[in-house]
């Protein structure tokens, strides 16, 4: 989950992904589970390699009664160049680069881009992993074909594996995760809704519905939080420059140095698709 120290805001999972590489093979009418089961393979295959692209997202988080709405947009330059912006409905916002393991970050409180060491940096998720959850579908269903973005797109819902993702999860993880938090990952639900062109495989559309744990292992404190997630994908393989942000005057007669700050264990704001 994601985390701040500044104003308060959380960021939560928002959006960054990154897409692309034209397949010549038109999609067909898909009328079955292993039929979508090989459109979301090759979506997955299509989208993670591309070179370029923007995105718009909302995600809505509802805990103990409270709802908090994020906005989202970026774009992304490969190999490793992201830019977004995250804020709520309270005016706080957050804007940060990432070059390779290096970020920027602005906030609401900031004048400009800061220099000098901080306690917030920020960690996009590469694409990649974004999307290895669509390798855990199940229950497949046809919807009506739409158009995202004038762009025609096969239009289908699924549900995840949430058994076989934690049992993943379990297996990679560095350390044995605790039963209890195992448990409740059992206990979670995620449904995704895809719109992938037809003639592309790129996907233009996912929303994203999940119950998700949030467990405080200090605490031992359990609660569950619906998430929404609605993320539109746009301009693939557009040119789009990507660069350290220049200082702006500091008020004191200079520009303020930028330093990126590497990742390390402090605060970070950590943003994805959900």
């Amino acid at each position: 989950m994601a985390s701040s120290n500044g104003n308060g805001m959380n960021v939560g999972k928002c959006v960054i992904t990154g897409w692309a590489f034209f397949l010549t093979m038109a999609l067909s009418t898909c009328s079955s589970g292993s039929d979508l089961q090989e459109v979301t393979r090759k979506a997955v295959v299509a989208t993670t390699a591309a070179q370029s692209y923007r995105d718009t997202g909302t995600t809505s988080r509802t805990s103990a009664g409270d709802t908090v709405t994020l906005y989202a947009e970026g774009e992304y330059a490969a190999p490793d160049r992201y830019r977004v912006k995250v804020r709520n409905d309270t005016g706080s916002w957050y804007e940060c680069v990432q070059i390779g393991d290096q970020s920027y970050v602005l906030t609401a409180d900031d004048a400009d881009w800061p220099g000098g060491k901080r306690g917030v940096s920020c960690v996009v998720l590469p694409i990649a992993e974004e999307l290895e959850v669509l390798s855990h579908l199940v229950d497949f269903e046809v919807l009506p074909d739409q158009q995202i973005g004038g762009v025609d797109c096969v239009h289908y819902r699924a549900n995840v594996d949430v058994e076989a993702l934690a049992a993943k999860w379990e297996a990679e993880a560095e350390y044995p995760p605790p039963p209890e938090v195992l448990n409740l990952m059992q206990g979670q639900s995620m449904g995704i809704e895809l719109w992938v062109g037809k003639d592309d495989y790129l996907v233009r559309q996912m929303k994203t519905e999940a119950r998700l744990p949030d467990y405080d292992l200090v605490t031992g404190q359990e609660r569950w939080v619906n998430q929404n997630t609605t993320t539109r994908f746009y301009d693939f393989n557009e040119p789009i420059a990507i660069e350290p942000p220049a200082p702006e005057p500091s008020g004191l007669g200079a520009p303020s140095a930028i330093i990126g700050f590497r990742h390390s264990p402090d605060t970070r704001i950590v943003l994805g698709s959900f």
